[in-house]
This record gives C-alpha cells, structure tokens and sequence, in this order.
C-alpha cells in the first residue's frame, strides 16, 4: 500500500473568531445547516449578555472552500475577585455535518485558548447530541469531555413533526386533541399573535400567575421583553371574548419552530384555550416553512409528584417523540487542573436541585 505523504494529510479547519458584521451569516449557518440550535444563534448571546454574559463566538471554516462548517458560542461570566470567570456553551457546538470531530476539536480547542486568556475556571457545554448513538460516543470521548454533575438545561426535549399540509398534519394529531382543537373553535376562543410590549406584559400576567401557582421561578418582564427583541419572537395569546386565557412565546429559527416560554389561567378551563394556542402556533410556523415544532423541555422522569408534570404530559398530547440529548459536559481547559477545579465546583454545588 502506498504510504500516505506529508501534503496529503487533510487539512485542519480554520477558525476565526467572529464579529457583529457577520452575524446574518452566524445565524445562517445555525439556523439552516445545523436544525436551528436557538440557543447557538447570535440573538441567544446578545439575550445573555444583556444580563452579564460576554459572548465568545468561533466559526469553522472548510480550508478548501473557505465554507463554514461549524459554530461555537460560548457565554462567560465572572465569579468572584481576580477577573475569573465561569464558561458555558448552551447546546454547542453546532456542527454543519454529525459527529465531526476534526471540527468539534478545533472549535473547542480555540475556545479554550481563548477562555484561558479570559481567566476562566471551567468549560461546560451541553451540545443536542442523542445519548443512544455509537457516534456520539466516539465524539465524546475524542474530546475527552467528562459529564457534569449537574444539568442546565433539560435533557430532554418534546418534538412534533410538521412535514406535511396542514389538514394532514391535523389528522395526525390524537383524537384527544384534535376534539379539544374544535371544543376551544365552538366556545369562541380567539388566538391573537403580536410583536409588541404591550402583548409581553399580557403575557408576563398570565406567566406570572402560572409560576405562583406551580412553584417555579422565573424572570423579570424585561427578559421576556429582551427575548422578543433579540429572537425575533412572536407572543400569541388565546382569548375569550376580552379575557385572556393562556399565553406563549414562541419563535421560528431555521426550519425549527420553537416554544418558549408560556402561561395559562385557571378561568374556563372548558374552553380548552391552551390547545387552540398550540394549534395556531403550529399553523403559523408552517406558514414559515417549518418542518419541526420543539416543545422545550420535558423532565426525565414523568412522575406526577413534580411540579413540572402537568405541562410535560400535556406536551405529549400532540404526538411526536422525546428526544433525549447529552448532559452537561465539562470540556477540557486547563490541563491537569481540571479534576480539581471541577471537584471544587461540585463541592460549591452540591445542594443545587438537580433537573429530573
């Protein structure tokens, strides 16, 4: 067999860091030829770094072709005295091809030059990599990424096909839903979609009263406010005659509709108002060529005693599948340091509650 010579080698992709000019080109790249990672688009960082995050963005290039072929957003803050700070890449890197690793290696290992410039203590990272795939497997441990003790995100998402026209796609929904489609049509409920403050702070009301009365946390307004803004949302609002009833902030990234944040109130629930929301949010994102509906997070476990069980089964009412990603990771930064300052930062964790 002939031996392989020096110039032959592939060559390495080519990273540079990237600026605001090139952001409509960032976006295109994630949002298209990577399924729409919302939370790797520029708009994410510039959400983030409105509440103390900076924004470290390195795009991949094909050296032959000068095309990109991976993205890598990572988000630092500081932590305490010295100028350190703490590195978080949400759902990246974003590859143009699976389970790249020549591509993968050079985005996170540019990262790291760069985090060890900024004085930052640890990388995690929590990329949409299925953990059921030999592939990613390999991926992994090619990166020599080390799972966290804990999770930011949730592992699990909720996903609904949209291929399709919109009456076949009706038919495909359960009977269950499709009858509480039509009982929320006959009792007058009326979806409203906007892009405006004033749909925001409707929206925060009924968001508000939902977080109260379930137990969870949440955000100012002025996030949700950010949110549209920066992501190019839209917020819909299910009303009944002048009262609204559920509420949901939703956004189209690629060809992936994406549910983010919602809220519904305890008045008429014979009304079904929540599944006329769904339903018109999924009609609009087929009118933006959409060819998924991400419902966001779902726990692990369904179990009726957590808190989040009610609005994860109701999820699972429109068909679809759960897809399961890797977990936080913690990536490699300072060497033989690592263990340590990772040690160190599951001691100062450790009465964190853990998502399930």
């Amino acid at each position: 067999m002939q031996s392989r010579l020096p110039s032959d080698r592939p060559r390495q992709p080519a990273t540079e860091l990237v600026g605001p000019d090139q952001r409509a080109l960032w976006d295109g790249f994630v949002g298209d030829r990577c399924d729409g990672v919302l939370m790797q688009s520029w708009g994410w960082g510039e959400l983030r770094r409105q509440y103390g995050w900076r924004a470290l963005r390195i795009m991949a290039r094909d050296p032959s072709s000068g095309d990109p072929v991976g993205a890598l957003q990572v988000l630092d803050r500081p932590i305490g005295p010295g100028g350190l700070s703490w590195a978080y890449a949400p759902r990246g890197p974003a590859l143009g091809r699976s389970a790249d690793l020549a591509v993968a290696a050079a985005l996170l290992g540019r990262a790291a030059h760069e985090l060890r410039r900024r004085r930052a203590v640890s990388l995690h990272l929590d990329p949409e990599w299925p953990l059921d795939s030999p592939q990613w497997d390999a991926l992994r441990h090619g990166l020599r990424l080390r799972p966290a003790r804990y999770d930011i995100q949730h592992r699990n998402t909720w996903l609904l096909d949209l291929t399709g026209e919109e009456a076949a796609l009706f038919g495909r929904l359960p009977s269950s839903t499709r009858r509480n489609i039509r009982m929320a049509s006959r009792a007058g409920v009326q979806v409203e979609r906007e892009t405006t403050f004033e749909a925001v702070q409707r929206f925060y009301r009924l968001h508000l009263a939902t977080v109260q009365r379930q137990g969870f946390t949440t955000r100012p307004c002025g996030y949700y406010e950010l949110a549209r803004q920066e992501l190019g949302a839209a917020v819909f609002t299910a009303v009944h005659r002048t009262t609204p009833l559920a509420a949901a902030i939703a956004v189209v990234f690629g060809t992936r509709l994406i549910y983010l944040y919602g809220g519904t109130s305890t008045d008429l629930p014979q009304a079904r108002a929540s599944y006329a929301l769904h339903w018109e949010i999924i009609r609009w994102g087929l009118r933006q060529g959409c060819t998924k509906y991400d419902m966001w997070g779902v726990p692990r476990r369904f179990d009726p005693a957590n808190p989040s069980h009610g609005y994860a089964t109701f999820k699972t009412r429109w068909g679809g599948a759960q897809a399961s990603h890797s977990g936080l990771l913690n990536a490699p930064l300072w060497g033989a340091l690592d263990p340590a300052v990772h040690l160190a930062e599951s001691l100062a964790l450790r009465r964190r509650p853990l998502l399930t």
